[in-house]
């Protein structure tokens, strides 16, 4: 059976062409390792010996891995029919994407482990069953109207708030605008009705808090030890 770890394809994919930022299309089997361990909270070394050792089975060449040949591979073998992905929509993406490319960019300044456990962390909170009871019962059904959807403008004050805390962990003068607080909504608004289900809601506060996240990461004790 294949590993946990394949409950989290689209993110790996997602998070492979945030570290292909040079478009070669290749990646080292360390470096996906790397990166899947970055996205999966809890994986063991033994789920990416399984892993790897499938691929290897199935004709998959290692030694210097090629994207779309392994993404090809993840795909036929690993993506079950009505993934959570799938049924949670785009909205939900969007915040896997920001801590793939967050995620990338602090290793370049942090050692790569101290970073992998931060936003190993920051994933498994955003993914919890705590975390979403936390958003619905704290934000989602105070604003939502009698359909179950929120509007811009009861959102819009709430996503300006979590823009202006990133910027000012980043230590940034900026404030954030009208327009990139209407982005922010109108990217999770994956129907373009001008309102969030609870689903598009939720993706749009783990967006919003991996934000947030990234600007304090250089603040957090473990980036300052050692």
């Amino acid at each position: 059976a294949p590993p946990r770890a394949m409950a989290e394809v689209d993110e790996v994919v997602r998070a492979f062409k945030c570290w292909d930022t040079v478009g070669s299309g290749v990646i080292t089997t360390q470096g996906l390792r790397g990166l899947i361990a970055a996205l999966t909270p809890g994986i063991l070394e033994d789920d990416l010996d399984l892993l790897f050792e499938a691929a290897a089975e199935d004709g998959v060449r290692l030694e210097s891995l090629k994207y779309e040949e392994f993404i090809q591979w993840l795909w036929t073998n690993n993506t079950p029919e009505g993934s959570a992905a799938g049924q949670e929509g785009a909205s939900d993406s969007i915040w896997a994407d920001e801590l793939a490319s967050a995620s990338t960019k602090a290793m370049e300044q942090y050692p790569a482990e101290k970073v992998r456990s931060y936003f190993g962390e920051v994933s498994a909170r955003l993914q919890s069953d705590s975390y979403r009871e936390h958003v619905k019962g704290a934000f989602f059904d105070a604003v939502a109207d009698r359909e179950g959807h929120v509007s811009f403008e009861d959102a819009a004050p709430l996503i300006g708030k979590c823009l202006q805390c990133a910027a000012d962990l980043a230590q940034s003068p900026a404030r954030p605008s009208a327009e990139e607080v209407r982005a922010e909504f109108d990217a999770h608004d994956a129907g373009g009705c001008g309102k969030l289900t609870a689903d598009e809601f939720l993706g749009l506060m783990r967006h919003l808090q991996t934000k947030v996240a990234g600007a304090a990461l250089a603040l957090s004790s473990a980036m300052q030890e050692g």
